[in-house]
């Protein structure tokens, strides 16, 4: 509770030319709205509400008379309803007036993380003479915008963990080297392990993929199901981690490495194509922000996913490039898509996202390069972790 603030949703608001943010709710289906209210999880949500935020002025609340208290933590005039009628006689009187408003919608579904608000009341709206767009870029600006101290506290966690991917596969070498056996899950454990000596936190245990378990996105050991670690196999590690703390933001990256002295061509080839592809679109961004030029989402992913179709791979890279980065792993800002969704949301100064492409060749191996990217307030666009890998480890050698 508490991060509600007026003045700067009004003045985002006004920065995306609306003339009012207007965030219904019915029963909890609108998670982004009750965030931004904050409205506390233990409220008893069963009916609509609506918070009408103007440009500038004073806010207005319609609440149903039985839960007629669930905003009052919030300023504006209330203004209760209890029928459909005195309901409809309420949403008429408060929209008179405004042209364009910002709602949890997104055209034909384009990008489902922010379309919350169902089509009977996007229609409702609408027949009151009001034109509706997506609030998408104003949640980014509201939820999505690192802090000073964010971004100061999460470098040295984004250093760390390419340090502890390293350590890994040096654990890796000299189990091998040793003739110890060791699995998938052990090395998962040392990293895991490597976290609680830091006092990170991770929502899950790492992603170690060996051989034809890399070319599977999401695929991670368990102390049941597990693959041994061998010489002259294929490694892909991906980490992600923050520091314990609510305010804590993320780091996320990929490496891959092959258990040998030197790496066999057929893996080399299609790192540098993942990595070209990686490259290219961190190289959009950074071109954009050094010409004050807008870049969205899909324009990110169309860049990488170019690459890959170039090099004849596009059937194998299954997934967006990247995804928005804040104290939730999948934030609330821009993702790197114009493969599962098209998302047209804006890539905005201090926020982050990593980028991540991938060739995954089903029963044989994946390759993912992952690295992220923060844009500062001045709209430097930084790669948070100060390394980015340019060719897989030779783990042997």
């Amino acid at each position: 509770m508490g991060n509600f603030n007026l003045s700067k949703i009004q003045s985002i608001i006004q920065s995306m030319n609306f003339d009012a943010w207007l965030l219904y709710d019915f029963r909890g289906s609108n998670d982004l709205a009750l965030n931004i209210l904050d409205v506390p999880k233990a409220s008893h949500l069963t009916r609509r509400f609506y918070y009408f935020i103007p440009k500038e002025g004073i806010p207005k609340k319609i609440v149903n008379a039985i839960e007629a208290g669930n905003l009052d933590h919030l300023p504006g005039e209330k203004l209760t309803y209890s029928s459909h009628a005195s309901l409809a006689h309420h949403l008429s009187n408060m929209l008179s007036g405004t042209k364009r408003i910002a709602m949890e919608y997104s055209p034909k579904n384009a990008i489902p993380y922010v379309s919350k608000v169902d089509a009977g009341t996007i229609e409702q709206i609408k027949s009151l003479n009001v034109e509706i767009g997506s609030s998408a870029d104003l949640i980014s600006l509201f939820a999505a915008v690192w802090t000073k101290e964010q971004f100061g506290e999460n470098k040295p966690v984004a250093n760390s963990l390419t340090a502890i991917v390293k350590d890994a596969f040096n654990f890796i070498k000299n189990n091998i080297l040793s003739d110890s056996s060791i699995t998938e899950y052990d090395v998962q454990q040392f990293i895991m392990k490597e976290f609680d000596a830091r006092g990170y936190y991770t929502d899950h245990p790492p992603i170690v993929g060996v051989n034809e378990n890399s070319a599977n996105p999401h695929y991670a050991p368990t102390i049941e199901i597990n693959k041994p670690v061998r010489r002259n196999d294929f490694v892909l590690i991906d980490l992600w981690a923050k520091l314990n703390k609510p305010e804590g933001v993320w780091s996320d990256i990929t490496w891959v490495g092959y258990a040998g002295k030197s790496v066999p061509e057929k893996y080399i080839n299609i790192f540098n194509i993942v990595a070209g592809a990686r490259d290219a679109a961190f190289d959009l961004v950074k071109r954009r922000f050094e010409t004050n030029e807008p870049v969205r989402g899909f324009e990110v992913d169309e860049e990488a996913r170019s690459f890959i179709t170039k090099a004849g791979y596009s059937d194998y890279f299954i997934h967006r490039t990247g995804h928005s980065i804040t104290t939730d792993l999948h934030g609330s800002g821009a993702h790197l898509d114009n493969f599962e969704t098209k998302d047209e949301r804006l890539l905005l100064p201090s926020t982050s996202f990593s980028i991540e492409p991938g060739i995954y060749l089903p029963g044989e191996f994946g390759v993912r390069s992952e690295i992220d990217v923060f844009i500062s307030p001045d709209g430097k666009v930084i790669a948070t972790g100060g390394e980015r890998q340019s060719e897989i480890i030779p783990i042997l050698a």
